[in-house]
């Protein structure tokens, strides 16, 4: 019987452990910003989408009539800053050659939530991926 509780408490400790484990590892699994579209949840703009690759991203807008285009940089899977290469959005802030940092700061139920600093201004947002 001893030896019954003895493995059972081990059995809920490793299962307790790997389920923790593979939780957090899911809320820092970037690789979906390079697999996927990404919709912006927290622009006015609800057809804005994002598409990221190993070396760009072109941010859509307004139904696809104007872009943002950008060179990449990858600080870490989470984590990078992007050049702006060209923008056709109209009264749009900021200018090609303008860096914006770019951090994950989690991912829940395909959501994906962001800090963005560019020129000193930062601000939180949120993505969809879409699948």
């Amino acid at each position: 019987m001893m030896t019954y509780k003895i493995f059972m408490t081990t059995f809920l400790i490793f299962t307790s452990v790997a389920i923790a484990y593979c939780q957090l590892r899911a809320l820092n699994d970037c690789s979906v910003l390079k697999k996927y579209k990404l919709q912006y949840l927290s622009l006015k703009d609800s057809s804005a989408y994002i598409r990221i690759s190993q070396d760009s991203v072109v941010e859509y807008h307004h139904h696809e009539k104007y872009t943002l285009r950008a060179k990449i940089d990858w600080t870490n899977d989470c984590e990078y800053d992007m050049t702006l290469t060209s923008v056709t959005i109209p009264d749009f802030s900021y200018r090609p050659g303008d860096v914006m940092h770019v951090r994950i700061d989690r991912i829940e139920h395909d959501i994906i939530y962001y800090i963005s600093t560019i020129n000193g201004n930062s601000w939180e947002g949120k993505l969809r991926v879409v699948r």
